[in-house]
């Protein structure tokens, strides 16, 4: 049993030394690294940059993959969840989020200081999503996806204060991001105590917890305080996280990577994986840190943590695939109140209220008073058409999508459409070298298509149960960020480019945008009506379809392709970030009638009013700096979703 795992650290830990040393041998001959290490020449600025950064720099990569790996398994053992670790439960960015805001609040904060506010940022994110999960019983995937959600939207908090005091947070942000770039041998001595104070303590707490593996019942028998003990452990995995990420940052899915490998190789009990997968974990964050170095040969240097989250994403991915639909559901529905009577009021009430608050952007004057009526109106039409098209564009794919999937919490978000639209608007700009919007066009729908298929493939054996369909769509959307990532480090002069359209900004749009935008919305509502009995019947599956004389295959891909063009084209204007998709058909299921298109159609005026809305909210909230309407409609359908899963079908 111990010569497998030995064999897989052996497999990690070679390749991981050879991309270390070739990294070290950029700065120092090969023969002189190990004498470098122990006393670099005077003036040799190579051999004490190894010395001082990189040799600390090694030990910190081990120590932080042990830490992270030792949480995720207790994280693991206590939920009886194979994906669960502080990545996915939003641990992380949590204690990101809280250390941004400590640092912002008093920038000579001591390092003592940081960590504590690590450290409640992290139990702060557990108790919210045990709280969240405790309704639906600890269920498999609610307590993953409120975690995804609360990391999506802690991460986007984190970019909106870093837009407005860039000058103070600009190195906050690049740490916060997983660099293990160090100065000297601090942070690798304090990670390695606190490691050694934690270890035993965890120890204490084997034979309780590989008890507590067993079914609730039997432990009670067995006398012992369930919830104290695993609060208890999961009190010392919170904390041995949010001591990673004070020290270094966001070091993403090491703990769900590291236990995964660990059991693979053969190690089955919990004091096994205790054991191996601390040493299983620090070689693969060597490895992904080597890697790293290496890479910095040819473009510029990349945190650690986006190479990590990069290929955790896959490998979730390949983990979510296995889950099974017993397992895996999410009961999750929204409220509905249906009128019985003037069926046709709430559509006309909002759009009204869209009208109304297009009429109240364009005109409003809260702090330009000295502007003519005609130069306002011309510097402002373009971005509020661009905006209301896109969330009318949002909102229509989202109930498309919602009804093809039989799934109330799909969303072009959700489902990782809009991730897919902005890899191949991304794919297309680099490939092509143009930027034109037909290009882009093009390459959004071929990303959001392939997105849609990769998704229906990765969860066909879990029938496509809503807890996989959104897990798969938080992977491609980390997949896809850490893209964007890597493209801003290759120093491309058009990173610059995707860097400020990922944002999701309205203000550069001109008249062909928002002319385009309308144009593909007056296109597709009228094909809604004759969509009517598909969006009707495809609910009720596939059989029912086929006993109605229906192809669900001619009808499902007719449907998709009509919400892969809106996606890409919303996508194209207002970059990835948006929850309108998911927030718009909502509002419209419990305010409207259960009429498919009557909904589809409240959707796109209630999406095309937020979105309008929020860009009106971006551009006055701190005036005259401005947020971008995606990263706005971001921070307001994060908490929508997390109330929307925490209600019971």
């Amino acid at each position: 049993m111990t010569k497998r795992p030995l064999l897989l650290f052996a497999l990690l830990a070679i390749p991981a030394l050879a991309l270390t040393i070739a990294g070290y041998s950029d700065h120092v001959s090969l023969l002189r690294i190990v004498p470098a290490m122990r006393h670099p020449e005077p003036g040799n600025f190579g051999e004490t940059y190894l010395r001082f950064a990189l040799f600390p720099r090694f030990f910190v990569a081990l120590v932080a993959g042990a830490a992270l790996s030792l949480s995720g398994v207790v994280f693991q053992q206590v939920l009886k969840n194979p994906l669960a670790e502080p990545t996915t439960l939003g641990l992380l960015s949590g204690a990101q989020l809280a250390v941004t805001l400590t640092t912002l609040a008093s920038p000579a904060v001591a390092i003592w200081s940081i960590e504590l506010a690590a450290i409640s940022g992290a139990l702060i994110t557990l108790a919210l999503v045990i709280l969240l999960a405790s309704r639906s019983h600890f269920s498999l995937t609610t307590m993953l996806l409120a975690g995804m959600i609360i990391s999506s939207f802690a991460g986007t908090a984190s970019v909106v204060l870093t837009l407005f005091n860039h000058e103070y947070l600009r190195s906050v942000f690049i740490w916060a991001s997983g660099s293990l770039v160090q100065n000297d041998f601090s942070n690798a001595s304090a990670l390695a105590l606190r490691l050694l104070i934690c270890l035993p303590l965890l120890l204490l707490l084997v034979r309780p917890l590989t008890i507590a593996g067993l079914d609730d019942a039997s432990v009670r028998s067995l006398g012992v305080p369930v919830k104290t003990l695993r609060l208890a452990a999961l009190f010392l995995a919170s904390i041995l996280a949010a001591f990673v990420v004070a020290r270094v940052g966001v070091i993403a899915f090491i703990g769900l990577a590291a236990p995964h490998l660990t059991r693979l190789s053969g190690a089955r009990t919990f004091s096994q994986q205790l054991l191996w997968a601390p040493i299983v974990g620090g070689a693969i964050l060597l490895l992904a840190d080597g890697s790293v170095l290496v890479m910095t040969r040819y473009m510029a240097e990349v945190p650690t943590g986006t190479a990590t989250a990069f290929f955790g994403a896959i490998l979730l991915l390949f983990l979510v695939k296995d889950m099974s639909a017993s397992s895996a559901p999410v009961e999750t529905q929204a409220t509905r109140v249906i009128p019985r009577r003037r069926p046709y009021l709430v559509l006309s009430l909002a759009t009204i209220l869209f009208l109304g608050m297009v009429a109240f952007s364009l005109t409003e004057r809260l702090f330009i008073d000295n502007l003519a009526w005609e130069e306002l109106f011309s510097g402002r039409w373009p971005r509020v058409v661009a905006a209301a098209s896109a969330g009318a564009m949002l909102a229509v794919a989202g109930a498309i999508m919602q009804a093809i999937t039989a799934n109330p919490l799909a969303s072009p978000e959700g489902l990782g459409v809009t991730s897919g639209a902005a890899l191949g608007i991304i794919a297309s700009l680099f490939v092509a070298g143009t930027f034109s919007p037909l290009v882009m066009l093009l390459g959004g729908v071929s990303g959001a298509l392939a997105a849609f298929l990769l998704m229906m493939m990765l969860t066909r054996t879990s029938s496509h149960a809503p807890g996989p369909v959104l897990l798969v769509g938080a992977a491609i959307g980390t997949f896809a960020a850490t893209l964007i990532t890597l493209l801003l480090a290759s120093g491309d002069p058009r990173a610059v480019y995707v860097l400020a359209w990922s944002m999701g900004p309205t203000y550069r749009a001109n008249a062909i945008t928002a002319i385009a935008g309308l144009g593909i919305v007056f296109f597709a509502l009228p094909l809604l009506p004759l969509c009517g009995r598909w969006l009707r019947i495809l609910p009720l599956g596939d059989h029912a379809a086929r006993e109605l004389g229906l192809s669900p295959r001619l009808s499902r891909t007719c449907l998709l392709s009509l919400a892969a063009v809106l996606t890409a084209a919303a996508t194209l204007i207002v970059g990835p970030l948006s929850f309108v998709g998911l927030v718009a058909p909502h509002i419209a299921a419990m305010t409207t009638r259960p009429n498919p298109v009557h909904r589809t159609l409240c959707a796109a005026a209630i999406g095309a009013g937020l979105m309008t809305g929020a860009d009106w909210l971006g551009r006055s909230v701190h005036f005259p700096y401005e947020i971008p309407a995606g990263v706005l409609a971001a921070l307001i359908g994060g908490p929508y979703f997390l109330w929307l899963l925490s209600r019971k079908q």
